[in-house]
């Protein structure tokens, strides 16, 4: 059953409901022959499927789960089990290594425990408050709808048994000699602490039935009608999956839109940037080197304080990012930041969400990661260039703004850069680089094709620095004729960011 606000009390579910032998057989052959056509189905019509398994200890999902596995076949799915993280997921935000393992089109995914194992237990430590929890809950939110909006069907199951059941299970165990658990120690709380956790677990239930990623609760004191149940759920939830895709189909045939049309912009905040801005050379040296010299002192705050920082550069054309970027990372220690440059998704890329690639390449705690272009193609070249449609590049404002949040949440930095010349100026930059031999790599086709579309562009960036500019991640736009002072400007940017920042959190 999915959760309602009038049934969410766990200790009012039905828990004595049971299935006899030859009525689970007789069922269970339907079942399996029902759910390896889906399976095929679903793989056809490119439909990534995550299911979440959580539940009470000795609920017996180990075994409803293996039961599950054996009616699909093994080449169209992945199973992780959730267990404590390693080092490396311990240096990035907690729904990281959930992000890195969503599957690609056509593809399952099935999660033994989950995110939401996770924030029982790492948030419900002692000295962790309940706004902790709020914030983390959130982001779980964010994670589903996004993967929901970007096509995916989560499916959710919560294994439930009652108190008593779970006594019976442990001492039974404990009678044939098997081992009641390989678990961690941060777990033992939470293996005996039934009373303990009831009330954690239906607030989180509550707070994360969604209309696009609800619970199923499964009654498991019976492990065949648990099994029945598990099945029956994931097959109904794929067959109206399919009929909405198919639904929607017809739908977007007579509603097609042409998503270079550009909506009109009250007032643009790129063309009242004032452009003279200038330094001379002498005042960008001696202000080069001393911001130079304070980022490499920062560079170290960070990393003592485990402390990530994002660096995003946008822009027009031979606006100079690549320039910014190298007099920002001149005096860095090599080993403790990644500049990435964001360029055409591979096909691996394109058969996940869009923002999959980006979570695989957020910096560690500590470290710094820049990027060369970013997530805001979708807004950007994605947009005006027609390769996502209105409503994926509409709803990309919000999505990237949790995305951000979330980072910005965990304690991560993030600095902004739209870098702004105007039209004469990137004329006279590409015009330099066709000239010039060693830069004639730096332009090309695409180069000259996009200015053709620069009154786009421009609408697309204005709305984008309107709408994606929030408290956690302010957009800083730098003037950038003159290339000495935008380069100096990134630099001071940075500076004041991080020192703020740390200084907000009395890390300095």
């Amino acid at each position: 059953m999915s959760i309602n606000k009038d049934d969410i009390m766990l200790e009012n579910v039905d828990l004595t409901k049971t299935l006899p032998k030859d009525e689970y057989k007789t069922i269970m052959e339907d079942l399996e022959i029902r759910m390896g056509e889906l399976q095929r189905k679903a793989w056809k019509m490119d439909i990534p499927i995550i299911i979440v398994f959580e539940g009470w200890h000795a609920s017996g999902m180990s075994e409803i789960i293996n039961r599950f596995l054996l009616t699909l076949s093994p080449m169209g799915f992945n199973l992780y089990t959730t267990e404590r993280p390693c080092y490396q997921e311990e240096q990035k935000p907690l729904l990281w290594r959930f992000w890195t393992k969503i599957p690609e089109k056509g593809r399952m995914v099935i999660f033994d425990r989950s995110w939401y194992r996770r924030i029982i237990i790492e948030h419900n430590k002692k000295g962790k408050a309940d706004k902790d929890m709020n914030k983390c809950i959130e982001g779980l939110t964010y994670f589903e709808r996004q993967l929901t909006d970007g096509g995916y069907l989560v499916i959710k199951l919560f294994l439930h048994i009652s108190k008593e059941e779970q006594n019976k299970r442990y001492q039974e165990m404990k009678d044939i000699g098997i081992p009641q658990f390989i678990i961690e120690e941060e777990e033992r709380d939470y293996l005996d602490g039934y009373d303990k956790y009831l009330p954690l677990i239906e607030g989180i239930l509550e707070k994360t039935d969604r209309s696009f990623a609800p619970w199923t609760i499964v009654e498991a004191n019976d492990r065949g009608f648990a099994t029945v149940k598990v099945l029956s759920k994931v097959i109904e939830s794929i067959e109206y999956k399919i009929q909405d895709i198919e639904n929607k189909a017809l739908v977007e045939q007579n509603q097609k839109m042409d998503s270079s049309i550009i909506p009109n912009i009250d007032s643009s905040i790129l063309e009242k940037i004032d452009l003279d801005k200038s330094l001379t050379y002498e005042e960008y040296k001696k202000e080069k080197k001393k911001c130079q010299k304070k980022l490499k002192t920062l560079q170290y705050d960070l990393f003592r304080n485990r402390t990530s920082l994002i660096v995003v550069f946008e822009g027009w054309d031979a606006a100079g990012k690549g320039g910014s970027i190298r007099r920002l990372v001149k005096e860095l220690n090599p080993r403790l930041y990644q500049v990435t440059p964001v360029g055409v998704p591979t096909p691996d890329e394109l058969r996940r969400h869009y923002l999959w690639r980006f979570y695989n390449q957020i910096p560690e705690a500590g470290h710094i990661g820049i990027y060369d272009r970013s997530w805001y193609g979708r807004v950007l070249v994605e947009r005006v260039e027609d390769l996502c449609n209105v409503e994926e590049w509409k709803r990309a404002y919000r999505e990237i703004n949790e995305f951000e949040e979330t980072l910005s949440n965990y304690g991560t930095i993030i600095v902004k850069f739209w870098m702004h010349i105007d039209k004469d100026e990137q004329l006279r930059r590409f015009k330099q680089r066709d000239s010039t031999e060693y830069k004639q790599w730096k332009i090309t086709p695409d180069d000259w094709r996009n200015r053709e579309k620069w009154n786009l562009y421009l609408d697309a960036a204005d709305e984008m620095l309107k709408k994606t500019s929030t408290t956690w991640a302010p957009w800083t736009i730098v003037e950038s004729n003159d290339k000495y002072y935008s380069r100096i400007k990134v630099m001071n940017t940075v500076i004041d960011r991080i020192e703020n920042k740390l200084r907000e959190r009395g890390l300095q």
